[in-house]
């Protein structure tokens, strides 16, 4: 019965299982068809396909191949061309970068054929590229009109003015097409960052990891050639920073821009040009201040930065008037400070209550012990108010107080020498007194440091036991 079974079970499929077996064949085949399709070319003299190459890199990414080493052929991940230490033009650009290795990925038809030579997608590895900060925009645009599918990996970036470094973004990632098109992440400062470029690269989000750092800029749509504009928002830890901007022909404008934070609210216009070298003009107007804003200033860490503040040529004026619901002893400021070459000079006027006080002075940044030469006119009109927001009572009369005071203070070591203390028609310091004054004004109002003089506190201490 059994033997049976399997007869008719045989007689029915045998062809089935017949036909089965011959595909086995085929299939195996068609894998050593396929593998050798793919091998083959590994074997091919792809420099003298160079010219092809070059040509195509030429029409269809706007890249001059200049220099490089070999070319060889991989199957993996999908069969492409990887040419080592390469040299590349921008063409039309002027831009040079250099890449340890270009790989073109293949079509499938052009493994063998390269009379229509064309390629799925390019990838740049290990690059390095020295960008003047004036073709920064010739770059972007390349990136922007390139249709063809790129990706660059790990670029890095050195941003130079007139051949003198700037500054280097490292290990940049970025690609042109897919769900992360132009998500960027790479190094700065040495802190890990990310961006992205959205609504057709007219926004760019921009964040550097684990520092609260954060910016957000809006580009206009109609941009003007050679003129980028849009407007900012920027966050770093407690501030926060909004501001219009255009950049234009080497020059940048800020307007509209206000900056806040737990201790000082500000808006500022400034006007920036980086070429041939950088100078900013700026209005900064104060609109809230904490009192203890200035003794929380590190001169220190201010002056350690000698070489970058000798590259900066400033004028900024500075406005305060205090609102009539805020308290303090300066009712108004205003000031013109000027910075070229590490030297600083200013000239300001504070409305004080019942008084004011005019300064002129100087301070060249780069001496090893930087020392800031005052002028300071004081004219009391109103003694009572004066002297009341002090809680001094003392017979003041009814005559004008003005006193002229020449000083030069070292502000490493909090030392101050005076010159000259001159208050009314009558009286003028003497060496001794000068000496008394010295010792008074070091031990109350410079016990900390440079900022901490404008404590209230500590000047109407001085203002008791120098009376």
């Amino acid at each position: 019965m059994i033997n049976k079974i399997y007869k008719s079970i045989h007689s029915k499929y045998w062809n089935f299982f017949k036909f089965f077996f011959f595909l086995r064949y085929v299939f195996i085949i068609f894998l050593i068809s396929i593998t050798l399709f793919l091998i083959i070319p590994k074997f091919f003299d792809y420099e003298k396909k160079q010219e092809i190459i070059k040509k195509y890199l030429i029409s269809s990414y706007g890249l001059e191949l200049k220099k490089h080493e070999l070319i060889n052929f991989y199957v993996f991940p999908t069969p492409n061309l990887q040419i080592e230490n390469v040299s590349l033009e921008i063409i039309d650009k002027s831009l040079n970068l250099k890449s340890k290795k270009l790989n073109i990925f293949l079509d499938y038809k052009n493994i063998y054929n390269y009379e229509n030579f064309k390629s799925r997608r390019i990838l740049l590895t290990e690059i390095d590229m020295s960008l003047e900060v004036n073709k920064f925009r010739e770059f972007i645009n390349y990136l922007n009109k390139l249709n063809l599918k790129a990706v660059f990996k790990n670029l890095n970036l050195n941003f130079k003015k007139d051949d003198a470094f700037l500054i280097k973004i490292e290990d940049i990632n970025f690609s042109n097409y897919g769900y992360k098109k132009y998500d960027i992440n790479g190094m700065i400062f040495d802190k890990k960052f990310k961006a992205s470029l959205k609504k057709n690269n007219q926004n760019l989000n921009f964040k550097i990891l684990d520092t609260g750092v954060k910016a957000n800029f809006d580009f206009e749509e109609k941009n003007l050639k050679n003129t980028i504009q849009g407007s900012s928002k920027i966050s770093f830890l407690d501030n926060l920073l909004k501001f219009n901007f255009i950049l234009e022909n080497e020059q940048l404008k800020i307007n509209k821009s206000n900056f806040k934070n737990k201790n000082l609210s500000i808006s500022l216009d400034s006007q920036l040009r980086l070429d041939p070298f950088f100078i900013s003009n700026s209005n900064i107007y104060i609109k809230e201040i904490d009192k203890d804003f200035f003794s929380k200033i590190n001169l220190d860490k201010i002056l350690v930065n000698k070489e970058i503040i000798k590259k900066l040529n400033s004028n900024i004026n500075v406005y305060y008037k205090k609102k009539k619901y805020q308290s303090g002893l300066i009712d108004s400021y205003s000031s013109d400070v000027n910075l070229a070459y590490g030297r600083l000079f200013f000239s300001n006027k504070i409305l004080t209550k019942g008084g004011e006080l005019n300064c002129e002075g100087d301070v060249l940044f780069s001496d090893e012990y930087p020392r800031l030469n005052l002028i300071c006119a004081l004219i009391i009109k109103d003694k009572k108010k004066f002297f009341k927001y002090f809680s001094i009572s003392k017979d003041i009369g009814d005559d004008l107080i003005v006193g002229e005071i020449h000083s030069s203070i070292n502000l490493i070591n909090q030392r101050i020498n005076f010159k000259r203390i001159k208050f009314g028609k009558n009286y003028l310091a003497n060496e001794e007194e000068m000496r008394f004054f010295k010792e008074k004004f070091e031990d109350i109002l410079f016990d900390k440091s440079f900022f901490n003089i404008f404590e209230t506190d500590k000047i109407k201490e001085f203002i008791a036991q120098t009376n």
